[in-house]
């Protein structure tokens, strides 16, 4: 998806490393069109599927780049997000601008937090899993994790570290990192610790800094994007096309998320997954049609008993006959 991007300062770090290795990236910027130049501005912006394959290149020279990139930032220099969670007054206040704007750094960025009673949970999730960048995720925990114990002078009691996706690294960078071995392909990216550590006030905290930084970040924030349709849409059309039949709790997995939830979610967005289904169904049947394809072709590849249902769906759909559709497509 074009319309994904970042402005994490992630990319620059990323390029210097490839650039230290002597494997330089100039032909991944040009196809992002972003100059050697403008990666020093502060809020350079990268194309999502760009910055995954800057990632992938690190990676290539430094499997741990995930959980290690943070300490290449200088004193000081982080995104505008970080700055304004460290102002916070406290753990908790902190965690809670993370969430509140995490839409700054990247519309495809989401971090949720919440409580059950003794135990806390901060977690982070792409709205864009059509593009693979496990090392985000990564970055994101390791990077949570070392500010707020450079901002409240002591390390955060953790509990369980998760990844959704494999191991990146050797395990001795996440036990360095987080004191303790994380879950891999357990579908979340979180870390769960103590809820008595979001009480602990930070030595960063500056009031006056933190009420200027967030009338900015109030300036820039814009409506969450809500890609949970067009997800659920996209993983429905890869499994038809694939020849399979898509079930809810495939479809879940793919939105990283279990069969009640989704059917929770869609419910609040006032449809169903058979909607879905359906609506999907439908638009390949019209593209089909329109390529030319036959009547028995398009039924078996939709998951059709018979051509003579989908006959009657099309009609359902459409209001018109197959023949009647089919040469409105075509243009015969």
């Amino acid at each position: 998806m074009s319309r994904w991007t970042t402005t994490s300062i992630a990319s620059r770090h990323l390029v210097a490393l490839l650039d230290e290795a002597g494997q330089p990236v100039d032909d991944l910027l040009v196809q992002a069109g972003v100059s050697r130049e403008s990666l020093a501005e502060p809020e350079i912006r990268m194309p999502l599927a760009s910055f995954a394959e800057l990632w992938a290149r690190a990676a290539s020279v430094h499997p741990d780049i995930g959980i290690s990139l943070v300490e290449r930032f200088p004193p000081g220099q982080m995104h505008m997000l970080a700055h304004l969670a460290m102002r916070s007054a406290t753990v908790e206040g902190a965690i809670s601008d993370a969430c509140r704007y995490a839409g700054l750094t990247s519309a495809a960025d989401r971090l949720d937090f919440e409580q059950d009673g003794r135990i806390a949970c901060f977690r982070y999730t792409s709205l864009a899993p059509e593009i693979h960048n496990p090392w985000m995720a990564e970055h994101y925990l390791s990077m949570s994790t070392v500010f707020l114990a450079q901002a409240s002078g002591r390390s955060l009691p953790l509990r369980e570290v998760a990844f959704a996706a494999d191991a990146q690294a050797p395990m001795s960078a996440y036990v360095d990192r987080f004191g303790l071995e994380p879950h891999f392909n357990s579908g979340r990216n979180q870390l769960v610790f103590d809820a008595a550590a979001l009480e602990w006030p930070l030595l960063t905290q500056d009031d006056y800094l933190h009420a200027i930084l967030e009338r900015v970040a109030l300036s820039r924030r814009t409506e969450p994007v809500d890609d949970l349709l067009e997800t659920v849409r996209e993983a429905l059309a890869k499994s038809i096309l694939a020849g399979t039949t898509p079930t809810i709790d495939a479809i879940a997995i793919s939105c990283r998320s279990s069969p009640r939830a989704l059917r929770q979610r869609l419910v609040q967005r006032e449809t169903t997954f058979r909607r879905l289904l359906d609506e999907t169904r439908r638009d390949i049947a019209g593209e089909h049609l329109g390529r030319g394809l036959s009547v028995a072709e398009i039924a078996y590849l939709l998951g059709f008993s018979e051509p003579a249902a989908f006959q009657h769906a099309c009609k359902r759909w459409y209001g018109k006959s197959v023949g009647e559709l089919r040469r409105e497509l075509t243009g015969r």
